[in-house]
């Protein structure tokens, strides 16, 4: 538990066994909030709600007759709105920019992004104001195979304890980006590593393929009875081909799509699509592999006129067409450095043609859902843990704050 976080937000300096007995109190204590418009994700809106939480978890949540325990805290809400807190399924942030991209090598799948997090990192603070209490945290995108993502919560002093999931995703890049910064060899010597990488999407795309390869072969050989090898990478491959690790391949556009959908078939890993920005073009294809779609930053990329990354055509309008045909998304921040808070980005989907409750839902049960999590988070529900949010009136109106962020039951959010 971040006790130098609680003491900012408390603006003084307290003893820590003072924090330390203050932070358990209110995680015994029995507090309602009262006579808030709840959206409690994947379910109609609750008017005069009542949600009622206790031990870092929700007890019950329901309309005005919702039952509330003697002796509890009653918090009045009246006019404002609950959600549960907001995922970020593909986030820009949690480590140093000079740590998420390890170049010795341009397939790297054994490296953990967990090993790099730093709690103190100002995007999770940013997060948190913002209403986002879980985000998955990848690799950067310099590599053809980054390495392991993990899901964490975005409060916290010790990383370990802020994880929520440990080897999320498997991050694969497709695209120009892999490629950026490396030399083709016209003579003289060899004497940077940058010079023996991929410097073309070909390349890239067999960097893929040779290390899917070479982990099938091994496991097949180890199916034949011969004895295995140590190799953690072609091991963490080996997870991916099994079908017991998600690859999260980043394609932009149109023809990076359809390689990455390529070779997903072509080796038999699920896939998910992050930063599908030309996804409009293969809306068909998409339908059809029935493939997760990460959107990211819907609001800064897709404006009329404005080229993507990786020569893509991003249009507002995608969204709205992925939802008509029944294409399976989430909303993001992503890699963006325009991006918007991710409730923003929600707003924006809504005025490109979602429902309001598809947008809450693509922020909340929908990323909880494709991380394997929602047992635990992304809606309000009794057994679930108390993430959620206060805000000022309807989340996706411009205008629009949190009061109150908190994540197992605590307040978190912090002075702007």
């Amino acid at each position: 538990m971040n006790y130098r976080s609680l003491a900012r937000v408390a603006g003084r300096c307290v003893p820590v066994l003072f924090l330390c007995a203050t932070f358990a109190a209110a995680q015994e204590k029995t507090t309602a909030y009262r006579g808030a418009r709840i959206l409690p994700a994947g379910a109609p809106p609750i008017e005069q709600g009542v949600l009622v939480i206790a031990g870092g978890k929700i007890l019950a949540v329901g309309g005005s007759a919702t039952p509330i325990p003697d002796g509890a805290v009653v918090v009045d809400c009246s006019g404002q709105t609950i959600t549960p807190g907001l995922i970020d399924a593909s986030f820009r942030g949690g480590a140093a920019a000079n740590d998420q991209n390890e170049q010795s090598g341009e397939v790297t799948p054994q490296l953990r992004v967990q090993d790099s997090l730093d709690p103190e990192d100002k995007s999770f603070a940013r997060a948190r104001q913002s209403g986002v209490t879980a985000v998955q945290v990848m690799p950067g995108t310099r590599n053809v195979i980054g390495g392991l993502g993990c899901v964490v919560k975005t409060f916290g002093s010790d990383p370990a304890a802020m994880v929520l999931k440990e080897d999320s995703g498997l991050r694969l890049v497709m695209g120009a980006e892999p490629s950026m910064g490396n030399r083709a060899i016209r003579g003289g010597n060899v004497d940077s590593m940058y010079y023996r990488r991929p410097t073309t999407r070909m390349g890239v795309v067999w960097e893929a393929r040779k290390a899917f390869y070479d982990a099938k072969e091994a496991m097949q050989m180890t199916l034949g009875g011969a004895p295995p090898t140590a190799n953690p990478g072609r091991e963490v491959l080996t997870r991916a081909l099994q079908g017991k690790l998600t690859v999260f391949t980043t394609a932009r556009s149109e023809q990076d799509i359809r390689t990455a959908l390529r070779l997903a078939t072509e080796f038999g890993y699920k896939t998910v699509l992050d930063e599908a920005q030309d996804a409009h073009f293969v809306v068909d294809e998409l339908a059809q592999a029935k493939v997760t779609v990460l959107l990211g930053a819907p609001s800064a990329t897709a404006v009329a006129g404005t080229a993507g990354s990786d020569g893509s055509d991003p249009r507002y309008a995608t969204i709205g067409l992925l939802a008509r045909r029944g294409v399976p998304f989430v909303i993001t921040t992503g890699s963006n450095l325009a991006a918007l808070d991710l409730v923003r980005e929600a707003m924006f989907a809504v005025r490109a043609g979602l429902s309001p409750a598809q947008a809450i839902d693509a922020v909340t049960i929908l990323p909880a859902r494709l991380l394997g999590l929602d047992a635990r988070i992304g809606s309000l529900a009794a057994g679930k843990d108390a993430d959620f949010v206060l805000w000022s009136h309807d989340p996706l109106d411009p205008a629009a704050t949190a009061v109150s962020v908190h994540i197992d039951g605590n307040s978190v959010l912090e002075s702007r």
